[in-house]
């Protein structure tokens, strides 16, 4: 065992800040394990407001751990300042939780530190998951000099070249030890009194970018940055920023433009801010036309396969291509028709490989331009190269479906056309569901995990109260709640928070006749999955609802400003209602809602100043009316529902 100077209480003090990556901490922690057993070590673990469960694992599995827990995510550089504060190591290692060191990597960066008084601060070798080198492990400052041809490619098609290569250093041998400018922030091996002297990271960069800024600090107090290839770290890279609720390359640039800002000359800075933000510009080009792309991928196709199949149609029916030409608009229709079709069954929106929908879609646009072709004729042609192009279509379509289907996902493990579900409740049934929905990928469904209200389960990847974070951060789909583990009312509300989501809610239900709103039905095995639709939810009817409180808030609030108005306002028996007004304005109430004065505790909707409940004026409403009065108007909600509730409500009647 390393006897460590009295001054300090251990030999490292290793800090890692942890952001919704609870398998990776897990393995990082395991090689931490195995790689101090010649060293005094304690391991302090900064978690970002982490929602799969991070902090209760350390404080199950690791109690020896120091754990922070952030009540919100506090960025790298500040969360580890906060362990930097407390950490009792002569040195400080600065480590990302989806990394895994080698046994030796502590004991080789002790000893190199130990040898080289002048180096305050050092990273080592590190590799990508496939064993590549991961060139951010010894890079230069982002000078003109060296981001220019960094952002032009040229770094990437000359990296052998010393003028061109600067930026990761390509052009050097990544198997010797050499000083740099700055080393990856996944791993920095520091002096702590070094360290704190700086106070640590620059708390201003919240993400990417501090790494920079500390190395530099660190050469202008007129210390080393050194790289250490003696020893090598496994990074998987990235795994962080997955869960991040922000564009991690934007994230990255916007750092690089905050560093030159700060630490370069005017000359400098102006020319390497014009150069990243001109690279943020071109990201958000070619990310936005690549998600079109993307997303279309399917129709487009289609559109070809549809336009071939006339095409080879005429061509055996005239013997002559030009006659392609002649069949204009007639093509353009049939092949809307297919499309909306094929549409109209779900198949281009939510089940782009289902080739049993797609048949059924080509089957349906075919009777429908089979209707066009046989019993309109002046906006028709040939009924043979209808019924050619037609077979072809349904030969086509469904066809190359099922060729992906077959040979390509299933050799690929391809899932990324799978709909991403997440079942809250872990009991028999919500295993059962997930269980059935793993068997069957031919469904669509994909099973991420479950939500529930605590992690006993090890699939548990959050609570049900960070369903709201946990949706776009692993891009779910639907939400599937398991029959009989969440109380009815508890999903209303549920559903009301997750609205403004782009998520489905289904349900499978232990009784088809129990179901709130319409049911749009999938059977799984010998499980049935309902979509769960309220009309209120609906968003042409947020918005008529939206629009319709505003424009009539804002009629009567302008009686206000009537002298006559305002002496019949304080005389009028509704003057609660106005001053309720600017609360609906804000959004927070509406004219027809729930009734918030009820004793159950429960909100299904916002306040309304009238409603169902209100009008019933009855004092022995409980529980269970309170829900059936707000499910039945969720549900069956209208603009003339409102309007004539509204009526009742003035006039007294019912």
């Amino acid at each position: 065992m390393h006897q460590s100077n009295n001054v300090y209480s251990c030999d490292i003090s290793i800090i890692i800040v942890s952001y919704n990556v609870k398998d990776f901490l897990q393995q990082c922690l395991r090689s931490i394990r195995e790689a101090s057993q010649n060293l005094n070590v304690e391991i302090f673990i900064v978690d970002n407001r982490s929602v799969d469960g991070t902090p209760d694992m350390i404080r199950k599995t690791y109690p020896g751990v120091h754990l922070i827990a952030n009540s919100e995510n506090l960025g790298f550089g500040k969360a580890n300042n906060q362990a930097l504060k407390t950490a009792r190591g002569k040195y400080i290692l600065f480590l990302n939780p989806d990394t895994i060191i080698r046994e030796d990597t502590l004991d080789i960066m002790f000893r190199f530190m130990e040898e080289n008084p002048h180096t305050a601060l050092g990273g080592c070798k590190i590799l990508n998951a496939d064993g590549s080198l991961q060139l951010a492990c010894r890079r230069s400052f982002p000078r003109p000099s060296v981001a220019i041809p960094k952002m032009l490619g040229l770094s990437a098609l000359f990296p052998g070249n010393r003028y061109l290569a600067k930026y990761n250093l390509t052009y050097k041998d990544p198997d010797e030890s050499y000083t740099v400018d700055a080393v990856s922030g996944s791993f920095m091996f520091c002096r702590k009194d070094i360290i704190q002297e700086l106070n640590g990271f620059d708390e201003r960069f919240f993400m990417y970018g501090e790494d920079l800024d500390l190395c530099y600090r660190v050469q202008e107090k007129g210390f080393n940055v050194s790289y250490v290839p003696d020893t090598t770290i496994v990074h998987y890279k990235g795994e962080s920023s997955k869960s991040a609720p922000f564009d991690s390359l934007i994230t990255f640039y916007k750092a690089m433009d905050q560093f030159v800002r700060k630490h370069f000359s005017p000359g400098n800075w102006l020319l390497s801010v014009l150069i990243l933000r001109l690279g943020i510009i071109l990201h958000l080009v070619f990310k936005f036309i690549a998600g079109i792309i993307y997303q279309l991928r399917a129709p487009l196709l289609d559109t070809l396969l549809i336009v071939l199949a006339h095409a080879l149609a005429l061509v055996i029916r005239f013997r002559d291509p030009s006659w392609f030409f002649k069949y204009q608009p007639i093509i353009p229709l049939y092949l809307t028709v297919y499309l909306g079709s094929i549409l109209a069954l779900g198949t281009l929106r939510n089940r782009k490989f289902d080739y049993t929908r797609t048949f059924g879609g080509v089957f349906l646009g075919g009777l429908i331009n089979g209707s066009i072709t046989f019993f309109i004729p002046p906006i028709a042609h040939s009924r043979l190269v209808f019924i050619i192009a037609f077979f072809f279509t349904l030969l086509f379509l469904p066809g190359w479906r099922l060729i992906y289907h077959i040979f390509l996902r299933r050799r690929t493990d391809d899932t990324s056309n799978l709909r991403r579900a997440l079942i809250v409740g872990t009991e028999e049934k919500g295993q059962r569901i997930a269980r059935i929905l793993t068997q069957h990928p031919e469904t669509g469904y994909l099973f991420v995990g479950f939500a529930d209200r605590d992690f006993s389960n090890p699939q548990t990847i959050c609570l049900i109260e960070d369903l709201q974070e946990i949706i776009p951060m692993k891009h779910i789909d639907d939400i599937i709640f398991a029959p009989g583990e969440i109380k009815s009312a508890e999903m209303m509300l549920i559903m009301d928070r997750l609205q403004n989501l782009p998520v489905n809610i289904k349900i499978v239900p232990e009784n088809l006749d129990t179901i709130y709103g319409k049911a749009h039905l999938e059977s799984i095995e010998d499980i049935s999955i309902v979509d769960m639709q309220f009309n209120i939810y609906q968003p042409a009817a947020k918005f008529i609802k939206r629009t319709f409180d505003i424009v009539v808030s804002l009629l009567l609030l302008l009686l206000l400003f009537l002298p006559a108005g305002i002496a019949r306002l304080f005389r009028s028996k509704h003057l609660k209602w106005y001053r309720k007004l600017i609360y609906i304005l804000k959004g927070s109430w509406s004219f027809v809602g729930d009734d918030n004065r009820l004793s159950d505790d429960k909100t299904y909707y916002k306040p309304g100043l009238t409603g169902l409940i209100q009008l019933e004026k009855s004092n022995s409403i409980g529980p269970v009316d309170h829900e059936r009065y707000m499910t039945f108007y969720m549900k069956n909600y209208s603009i003339m529902m409102d309007v004539e509730l509204l009526v009742k409500s003035i006039t007294g009647t019912h």
